[in-house]
């Protein structure tokens, strides 16, 4: 998780750049502390700007008294509003600003979510809060809410994201030798990057690299004994080798990590299954066929498994969002979202997403909307009305735009020399 603190002159720059996120449904207000709201709970641009600017008092000298902070988990990181929401907290507690007033935002407009945190460098006597070796005490907060929350080390992102383009991506083949590493390299990504809940869905992710994860069960002086083999397989699905147990693609990859994994992915599934619920109820206005069903639902990124047994009827059905980074079976989004329902749909019978008076439809949560599905290119993650230089390569690596961080060094460091210059000509 990388951290970049900033501190604008403006507070009015900075909070409405941040709300004007929010108006455009890219972010959304998910905490704030020390300030006031209204009567559902929420704020607004210039109810929280007055609320920062009647807390600075008058006659002080400081002349940057905004504190602005971006927390950017690594991609491949997958948070819940309430993580967090919790994760700023403490951040703001270990950085000494616990007391202080603060709104956090959570944006949504690239391909993974972080935080804004936006408040007061001055306490309300108007005394600077510490901000010497700002930098180092950050790095060392971020380390630790890493290590907390199980995050990918920022140290290593680049490292890690070599590995995950030579290995992690590759289909798994016997012929390339060293199977472990090519089983332990894939099960550990799809852990990593995928919420799920049971062994069939794991397994539709572990198919995209030819390789199956199979549950095995001993008995043994009456003790039950539960574990997981790997195998890779060829185009077909067949095993191309003797299964391998767990155990021996090391930490991480077991039986019990994946029953933890399970536990673990309930409530990002829970916060992320209306954008799916969305997206299926927008593809079934049009009536589709199976195939057609399936051809625009992978438009809006979204994968369709339909499983029929051998007399045609569907058994199963389950979709795969590489942008929420969750696989859930067709149930988990409700009951009428089940396999049954879309069964009796496509053999033929009414289209029950027609008709919102069922409870099971109609329920359509606000967690995203639907502009959100598929997030617009990056545009600038920065909070100054100025513009800024470009360079042909526009990259913004971990959700951060290095080239706007590498314009505003500039110009501190002139500053920086003309001050310099000037009090050696005086």
């Amino acid at each position: 998780m990388v951290a970049e603190i900033t501190a604008p002159k403006s507070m009015g720059k900075v909070l409405g750049y941040n709300f004007s996120k929010v108006t455009a449904g890219n972010a959304s207000v998910i905490l704030t502390s020390s300030m006031s709201v209204d009567a559902n709970g929420e704020t607004n641009v210039e109810r929280a700007l007055a609320d920062m600017e009647m807390r600075i008092p008058s006659g002080i000298r400081t002349k940057k008294t905004v504190f602005h902070c971006s927390l950017n988990p690594h991609p491949d990181d997958r948070l819940t509003t309430d993580q967090l929401q919790d994760i700023a907290r403490k951040y703001m507690e270990k950085m000494g600003y616990g007391k202080q007033p603060y709104i956090v935002f959570k944006h949504n407009d690239i391909a993974r979510e972080h935080i804004h945190i936006v408040s007061l460098r001055v306490d309300s006597y108007g005394k600077k809060l510490p901000y010497k070796f700002e930098a180092r005490r950050s790095k060392r907060i971020t380390d630790e809410l890493e290590r907390k929350y199980g995050l990918i080390p920022s140290g290593n992102r680049r490292s890690r994201h070599e590995t995950h383009a030579e290995n992690v991506l590759k289909t798994a083949d016997v012929k390339q030798g060293d199977v472990r590493r090519q089983i332990a390299a894939v099960v550990r990504a799809v852990l990593k990057r995928y919420a799920f809940r049971s062994l069939g869905e794991m397994n539709l992710l572990l198919a995209r690299y030819h390789i199956v994860a199979e549950e095995v069960r001993k008995e043994y002086k009456g003790k039950r004994y539960d574990g997981l083999v790997y195998a890779i397989t060829d185009d077909a699905g067949e095993k191309r080798m003797i299964p391998l147990h767990a155990g021996k693609t090391g930490r991480g990859t077991g039986y019990a990590a994946l029953v933890r994994h399970f536990e673990k992915s309930k409530a990002l599934i829970k916060e992320k299954a209306p954008m799916l619920r969305n997206a299926i109820i927008e593809v079934m206005q049009s009536s589709p066929d199976k195939e057609r069903f399936s051809e625009e639902m992978k438009k809006r990124g979204i994968d369709v498994h339909i499983r029929p047994n051998e007399q045609g009827r569907i058994y199963g059905i389950t979709f795969i969002s590489d942008e929420a980074g969750i696989a859930a079976n067709g149930s988990r989004l409700g009951k009428g979202y089940s396999a049954h329902v879309f069964n009796d749909y496509f053999l033929g019978g009414e289209n029950p997403f027609l008709d919102y008076s069922r409870q099971e439809i109609r329920e359509l949560p606000t967690v995203r909307s639907a502009p959100e599905m598929l997030p617009e290119a990056e545009t600038g993650d920065d909070c100054y009305d100025e513009p800024v230089g470009t360079d042909e390569s526009g990259i913004i690596v971990h959700g951060i735009d290095y080239k706007e961080l590498a314009f505003q060094r500039k110009l501190r460091n002139r500053r920086h020399k003309q001050d310099i210059t000037g009090k050696r000509r005086t």
